[in-house]
């Protein structure tokens, strides 16, 4: 008991120091996962799967990949693909059918397996698992066109690819059995519509009862997961491994349907998610025999690296000609595809069955996929960003600032921001407020931001930093808490009336209002007041002498209300002193004052 308890505090350890060594040198989880799960199980023998979990090892797998999957698929909205729509309708129905005939063919001729185990295997390596590509594309912020694309193709090509592989085996066996290939395809063929059909069904009908209020909100995230469950094994007991392929239609059908607490339901299955990858990767490395990867020969390196760097650009070219999609789009596509959770799990599920079958060439599955994960994982990881830059299919640096409200003192801010090269934009919902702006030259958006339209027309990926300041400290408060989780509770800030007045039960609680901008004592009427009286926003650059910086001093008449670094990254200033980051030389620092600030 002290030995599985141990193990259990190892992954939850391990899983979070991965996730936040990560983070903070800006590196894919991924690669971290893997070498704690190397570390834990083959070389310190300290993790041991099997004995830690048993005969439920497998089905736990299998629920987790489900639910991650249908998580995955909450993302997929059909709005997206107004600028790729034919592009990713080929890669999804032509480019999965021919690079899986590709994959067959040169791992049966360039490894020498059987055509059954290669066509199988060619199903398996189909996929490009959005654990992996999600992460890399937040790593790289590319572009929307590109980023649509590579995360549509991860979560369809997912379960298309498992069928492939499933199909392949089941029908091999058949075959041996004297089943004809006709019935076969026919049989299976009307399981899947039926899935499809029940998938799409019960999205509906969660959307009704949802609606009608038949469920609490708080029942409504162990509603949704209790169902990914009972639909994914259900699936399953109809045709093997399809449980995936109804999730993903009930995932996709949900979020475009726009059911309503939907948005709410995703937060809470973003963090499952990351805690089943991370604790996946875990347990399938520390699983892994090294004798197994050790076994491979030099046909199956050189098979891997034709199925990165020939097979999958070849794919990527034959599926999207004719179509808008520029080569520099098709030669990312067909450099970055990494293999996932999906594949590692299908490959030890399928090679053991086709083994049992009669197929020894099925044992050789496992660690070729297995290696093609690391390789692919590690090698794209590390390639992606700077390909990605090579090709100039990056969005902008995140360090951009989306002011809402259209005033004389906020168009003055936008113009200090955009002196600095920082993106900023501005946000309001009356076209005449903007009119300043737009004669300024300062970027305006004229809308709802937490419409879909907006999410599609503005690139979020280039800001960081949010200034809710429209007259309805109710709408302040909603646009901090949708965008707090984006870019972080710290670095949203608000500015709202004045509610001296008000009596407590009628203001709005601090806890999601987000940050008070320079101080609680500045609201909309002070600003506006002051900025008559003749403040303006300045910047002034932080000098040194003698081991001492020299900077505006800070005072009533000469407010700090932030910094902006030499590199370009803005921190704004709110009433809690620790949070202020103090400044270093040749920073500059944002004041609001009277008189002109001097170039220290």
């Amino acid at each position: 008991m002290e030995s599985l308890s141990f193990q259990i505090i190892l992954i939850a350890t391990f899983a979070i120091a991965s996730q936040w060594i990560a983070w903070r040198l800006k590196i894919p989880a991924i690669l971290f996962l893997l070498g704690s799960g190397f570390l834990l199980g083959p070389v310190l023998g300290a993790l041991n799967p099997h004995e830690l979990m048993g005969d439920f090892l497998k089905p736990a797998i299998a629920a987790a990949v489900a639910i991650i999957l249908f998580e995955g698929s909450l993302q997929l909205h059909f709005h997206e693909l107004r600028d790729s729509q034919r592009v990713v309708r080929r890669i999804t129905l032509y480019g999965a059918p021919i690079g899986w005939f590709l994959i067959s063919v040169t791992a049966h001729y360039i490894i020498g397996l059987d055509w059954p185990t290669a066509i199988t295997l060619g199903g398996i390596l189909v996929v490009t698992g959005p654990t992996v590509v999600m992460p890399m594309l937040k790593q790289a912020r590319l572009n929307k066109r590109i980023g649509s694309m590579l995360k549509w193709e991860g979560i369809v090509n997912d379960p298309l690819g498992v069928i492939f592989a499933i199909l392949a085996y089941e029908y091999f066996v058949s075959t041996t059995q004297g089943v004809s290939g006709l019935s076969f395809f026919a049989e299976n063929g009307v399981t899947l519509l039926i899935i499809t059909a029940i998938s799409f069904g019960l999205a509906h009908l969660t959307k009704r009862i949802f609606e009608r209020g038949h469920m609490p909100e708080y029942l409504k995230a162990p509603f949704l997961v209790c169902l990914v469950l009972t639909v994914f094994f259900s699936c399953n007991a109809l045709l093997y491994e399809s449980g995936l392929i109804a999730v993903t239609i009930l995932g996709v059908t949900l979020t475009n349907i726009h059911t309503r607490s939907i948005e709410e339901i995703k937060r809470f299955k973003e963090t499952t998610t990351l805690l089943l990858v991370s604790g996946l990767f875990l347990l399938l490395t520390a699983d892994l025999e090294l004798e197994a990867l050790l076994n491979l020969n030099w046909r199956s390196f050189i098979f891997i690296l034709m199925l990165l760097f020939i097979v999958r650009p070849l794919t990527i070219f034959i599926s999207t000609l004719g179509t808008n999609i520029t080569i520099s789009e098709a030669l990312f596509a067909g450099l970055i595809a990494p293999r996932g959770i999906v594949c590692a799990a299908m490959a030890g599920i399928i090679g053991p069955l086709l083994v049992k079958s009669g197929f020894e060439s099925g044992e050789q599955i496992f660690p070729i996929a297995f290696a093609i994960v690391v390789v692919s994982v590690t090698l794209h990881s590390f390639m992606i960003k700077p390909l990605a830059e090579k090709l100039k299919l990056t969005s902008p640096e995140q360090n951009g600032v989306i002011i809402v409200g259209s005033y004389t003192w906020s168009i003055q801010l936008a113009q200090v921001f955009k002196a600095r090269e920082v993106p900023v934009i501005i946000v309001d919902n009356n076209w005449s407020s903007l009119s300043k702006a737009r004669l300024a030259d300062i970027p305006v958006y004229h809308g709802e931001l937490l419409s879909d339209e907006a999410e599609f027309s503005l690139d979020f990926t280039a800001y960081n930093t949010l200034i809710a300041a429209s007259a309805n400290p109710a709408y302040n408060a909603l646009l901090c808490e949708n965008l707090g989780y984006e870019f972080g509770s710290e670095r949203v800030f608000s500015v709202a009336p004045a509610e001296d007045s008000k009596s407590e039960h009628r203001k709005i609680s601090h806890s999601v209002q987000g940050q008070p901008l320079i101080s609680n004592s500045v609201t909309l009427e002070s600003l506006y007041q002051q900025f008559e009286d003749g403040y303006k926003f300045k910047i002034a650059r932080v000098g040194k002498k003698d081991d001492e910086l020299i900077m505006p001093e800070n005072n009533d008449t000469n407010i700090h209300a932030g910094i902006i670094t030499k590199s370009g990254v803005v921190s704004l200033y709110t009433n809690d002193p620790i949070s202020q980051i103090t400044p270093r030389k040749d920073d500059f620092i944002i004041t609001f004052s009277k008189g002109e600030a001097e170039d220290i």
